[in-house]
Parts: structure tokens; sequence; C-alpha cells
């Protein structure tokens, strides 16, 4: 994939100091993932890279939008992204993900390949729930099981086919608290 050989970094020639670089993606980078979590978008990643003789610290700042469709209307939208996360690559003898952003890293490796991991951080940020802003404003944050999506109208009353039968007793209770 030519699109991500862009976001390679050739460590084996680098100096025991810090480096930064910045990289930009757009709809191609999305594309050539070959999945449909997100097809379009464009973002630009600020890379803080410092390595040393044990290890290679990676400080990344991703910030731009993708586009989402909202589960409510199918509207297309801009999703604003603003991701900051740090990676470390500890050299080993072989390489492996030891998870929470923890990486064995071959001492033999030439590059250091960042695409699968920002395409990672941006997939994340995908909300659960992709709601349009125009109708995220309408949800109230505090409110537990809450069902929006209904059929009938707020200022509507169900009509009921059954006249509401009362029991004499209360009846009786009633016309006392007319009487006030």
């Amino acid at each position: 994939m030519k699109v991500l050989e862009a976001f390679q970094i050739p460590i084996i020639a680098l100096e025991d100091k810090s480096y930064q670089y910045t990289f930009e993606g757009d709809d191609a980078f999305f594309a050539a993932f070959e999945q449909d979590w997100v097809e379009k978008g464009h973002f630009e990643v600020e890379v803080d890279l410092t390595k040393s003789a044990l290890m290679i610290q990676v400080q990344m700042k991703i910030s731009g939008s993708i586009e989402l469709i909202c589960d409510r209307s199918l509207e297309a939208f801009d999703h604003p992204l603003d991701v900051n996360e740090k990676l470390i690559f500890k050299y080993s003898d072989h390489s492996e993900d030891l998870g929470d952003n923890l990486f064995l890293l071959d001492r033999k490796e030439p590059k250091l390949n960042l695409s699968q991991d920002i395409f990672d951080f941006i997939a994340l940020e995908v909300p659960m729930k992709k709601l349009h802003p125009r109708f995220a404003a309408e949800e109230d944050p505090n409110a537990v099981d809450v069902f929006i999506y209904t059929t009938e109208r707020a200022d509507e009353k169900p009509a009921s086919t059954t006249e509401e039968v009362i029991d004499p007793r209360w009846a009786a209770l009633q016309k006392l608290k007319d009487l006030k």
C-alpha cells in the first residue's frame, strides 16, 4: 500500500534524541484498510518521537474530522477528532504487541510503521451512537434509559377507548374536596 508508506519513520539511522514529524491523511488512507468503519475524513498527525538506547517513545496528536452517517436521520456529518496518545516501543529480539500501547520492537527493524496505530486511535473515536450534531443537542446526558424513538407525538394524549371507572368511595371523597 503506497498510501500507508508515508506513515513510516526510518529509525535505524536516528540518533538518541527527540524528533518531530507531521503526517496528513485523507480518504485514501481509510480506503487502504479495506473496511467500512470509517471511509472518509481528513486528519493531521503531529508526532514527537524520542529515541533512547532502550526504547522509543512516540507521542501522537491527531486532529481533524471524519465523516459519519447519523443513525437517526442517515445524514452525513463531520465528527471532530482530537486524540492525544502515547506509544512505547522497547527494543527486543522480536516484535510483539504487549497491550496498553506498549510494544516490543526488533532491534533490526529499519522502519517504524505508525499507520495501523493511527487508524486504531481514529476508529476508537467513532461514537457508539452516531448522532448528527443537531440531534445531539436534544439529548440529556443525565437521562438514563430514555426511549427517544417513538411514533406518538409528545403533545398528543393517547386515545382512550373506555371511560375510566371511578370507585364510588373515591367519588364521594372527591365531592368533599370539591366543596372547599
